[in-house]
């Protein structure tokens, strides 16, 4: 069987995670990179390029990976699909709505593959915690608390901080996986809401930090917090059912359960699989036509939907 042969769009920090993922996938090469540096994208494959159009014309690819800042979804995506290759796009899958919209109606109209990389869907935890909800263990879930934070250093002089870039703060950077794992975990989103504030004093137009209310059609309801500004901050997603929860520490590692009358909390055996490795593999199954999609276009554009709900722009 052929190496399936990836081309990948923006070499920078998320760029480089993919590219050293990929190379741990089996049956799978990086044979073209595009990248504004294009000594960066020569480091990263054999064929380099400073813009996808020239990469899409010169090289015959199975799929396309995007890894550029969030501006440059849409255009980058378009292209590709325009080209009829299947498309692998970075979180978020564009700054807003209509963007995500765009590129969703475009594969849709094309037949083209299009997924969203969400790979805490691919966190070995996560999918354990998926497996106990959906054989029932927990009962019917009732709640969700998620927080991821950090204290993020020079935010205020990246592209995450502006948002004609960006397109948000810490609610489209961190909060579109929050919101990703809700949907996978409690089921789709009825109702959204946040309170935003920014406590840098540097950063203009976007939040910092976050707090987000969620209501899934099932009546299940959920908090998500995020912030850039905390720097001793817990990272753990947290599920409660009417026969038990289920706690994943990200920064322990530890994964627990407890069920309705244990004693106790009990732990998940570890496993330190890379959740983006995970998520290159199955991306390469999907493919091969061995696989159905695990996350769509779809998710990647309700996503976003639900942060605009959110921050009362729907």
């Amino acid at each position: 069987m052929a190496s399936l042969r990836i081309g990948l769009v923006g070499c920078g920090g998320i760029g480089g995670v993919h590219a050293r993922s990929w190379a741990q996938v089996e049956g799978a090469d990086v044979v073209a990179a595009c990248d504004v540096d294009l000594e960066r994208a020569s480091a990263t494959a054999p064929r380099a390029f400073s813009h996808w159009d020239e990469m899409l014309a010169e090289v015959d690819l199975d799929a396309v990976d995007i890894c550029t800042p969030p501006h440059l979804h849409a255009p980058a995506a378009l292209a590709a699909i325009k080209a009829g290759k299947p498309v692998l796009c970075e979180k978020p899958l564009a700054r807003n709505p209509a963007e995500a919209r765009r590129i969703f109606d475009a594969a849709a109209e094309a037949g083209s593959l299009l997924v969203t990389a969400f790979c805490h869907r691919f966190h070995p935890p996560v999918e354990w915690v998926k497996s106990q909800i959906d054989a029932g263990s927990l009962g019917r879930i009732l709640m969700f608390r998620n927080r991821f934070g950090t204290r993020f250093k020079g935010v205020e002089d990246k592209w995450f901080s502006n948002p004609e870039i960006a397109g948000g703060g810490a609610l489209m950077d961190t909060s579109i996986h929050s919101v990703d794992l809700f949907r996978f975990l409690v089921g789709e989103v009825e109702t959204a809401s946040a309170l935003t504030s920014t406590f840098s004093p540097n950063i203009l137009g976007l939040e910092d930090s976050a707090a987000m209310l969620l209501r899934a059609e099932s009546g299940a309801i959920g908090v998500i917090e995020a912030s850039w500004m905390t720097p001793c901050s817990a990272n753990v997603v947290e599920i409660y059912g009417e026969l038990g929860a289920a706690v994943i520490d990200y920064d322990t590692g530890v994964t627990r359960v407890r069920h309705d009358g244990d004693s106790d909390w009990t732990a998940m055996p570890g496993d330190d699989r890379s959740r983006f490795v995970e998520e290159l593999r199955h991306f390469a199954s999907v493919l091969r036509g061995e696989t159905a999609p695990r996350m769509t276009g779809h998710d990647g554009l309700r996503a976003v939907e639900v942060l605009y709900q959110a921050y009362g722009k729907a």
